[in-house]
């Protein structure tokens, strides 16, 4: 199964709360303030804390499907998809017409594996279709295909997402993977260049890039690339993956 790459992300959406108005009891103006809270801590990732905050609130009978959400996404900030998964379908079970937990719920079922689930509920969002964000539903469906090594299903939805949205980074960064793995090296440069220019601080598909920039013979360039991943400071993995590649080209 092909490794799913961070930038395939789905981007977790959640619709604002709504402002108290005068007429609301003190209890209403505390939950909706808690709420207002816990979409703060999750928006700055802090995913711990999320949970501990959430957590008690997410075992009252009457918790809202929002509470379930924001626990859901505060569980895979900390790379937990299991539990994660379980509180994006308490999120669905109270509340049917929400796509966005469809979706995060999709996004999980890929992560733990079960890729049927992932598209059955895909399916679901694009047969009730009102969802505003179908390129993202798309990209998933793509992801599906992706991890079982399908890559010319994979590429059509991609595709697809980029026909709604064609500034949207992911799809090219994806169909770049695609492409790679095909051997069709100048088609995936210019699908993670396309990545970039629509993503400029995104340092995976720069990888990426220097990568294929490699393979086509352009040590130089590559090099470069390389060195403007580095001096970004990226996270440890990255870190490890752009030195190991420079040392490779530098022997």
């Amino acid at each position: 199964m092909m490794r799913l790459a961070k930038m395939a992300s789905v981007l977790m959406i959640l619709a604002s709360g709504c402002a108290s108005s005068s007429g609301d009891s003190p209890i209403a103006r505390n939950q909706a303030a808690s709420l207002e809270l816990a979409r703060q801590m999750v928006g700055q990732g802090e995913f711990q804390r999320a949970v501990q905050f959430l957590l008690p609130r997410s075992r009252q009978p009457d918790a809202p499907a929002e509470v379930h959400m924001l626990l859901g996404l505060s569980f895979l900030g900390l790379k937990n998809p299991a539990v994660a998964l379980k509180s994006f379908q308490a999120a669905l079970k109270i509340d049917q017409d929400d796509d966005n937990a469809r979706l995060n719920l999709a996004y999980t079922y890929i992560l733990t594996g079960q890729l049927n689930e992932s598209r059955n509920k895909l399916n679901e969002i694009l047969a009730r279709g009102k969802y505003p964000l179908m390129e993202r539903v798309h990209l998933n469906l793509g992801l599906t295909y992706m991890q079982e090594k399908m890559c010319d299903k994979a590429v059509t939805s991609f595709q697809t997402a980029l026909e709604i949205d064609p500034t949207y980074s992911a799809p090219y960064f994806n169909m770049g993977k695609c492409q790679f793995s095909s051997g069709r090296f100048q088609e995936a440069q210019a699908s993670f260049q396309r990545a970039i220019d629509f993503c400029p601080g995104c340092l995976e598909p720069l990888f990426e890039l220097a990568t294929v920039t490699a393979r086509l013979g352009d040590r130089r360039k590559a090099l470069g690339q390389l060195e403007n991943i580095l001096n970004a400071k990226p996270e440890s993995s990255l870190q490890q993956k752009a030195l190991a590649l420079k040392r490779q080209m530098t022997r």
